[in-house]
């Protein structure tokens, strides 16, 4: 996902790439483009990794220690839901930036996992048009 902020996101899918700018959802597939409206909360759950219903009350952390990731060094911590199986953890770099988050968990009865590695942060090359 190539993220610029405030409101700016593209995701590389099996279908072809999806960009949100905005309100506006861009869905491109087949060689065709669709604007449509972004369905509410969208941007919340990729811009918060906690489940929408998750209470900070209720999470347990745990400091992993450092690991080196990518060639830079972070602290890893570990969050425990209320939820048996649901887990989130943080890698941190020295200047308190995210550069990966993995959370699992299940949904509807499957299990999952989402992995975010980040990257490129302040890089003014990166730039996310419209398509």
């Amino acid at each position: 996902m190539d993220f610029v902020a405030p409101d700016r996101f593209r995701v590389q899918t099996p279908a072809g790439p999806q960009t949100i700018i905005g309100d506006t959802l861009f869905l491109q597939a087949e060689g065709a483009i669709r604007q449509v409206p972004a369905p509410p909360g969208l941007l919340e759950q990729w811009r918060n990794p906690l489940p929408a219903d998750a209470l900070p009350a209720n999470l347990q952390a745990e400091d992993l220690g450092n690991q080196t990731l990518d060639g830079v060094e972070t602290r890893h911590y570990r969050l425990r839901g209320s939820q048996p199986g649901e887990r989130l953890e943080y890698w941190i770099d020295a200047q308190g930036l995210p550069r990966q988050l993995v959370r699992s968990g299940s949904s509807n009865g499957r299990s999952f996992q989402l992995r975010l590695r980040y990257s490129r942060f302040n890089d003014p090359a990166l730039r996310v048009d419209l398509p």
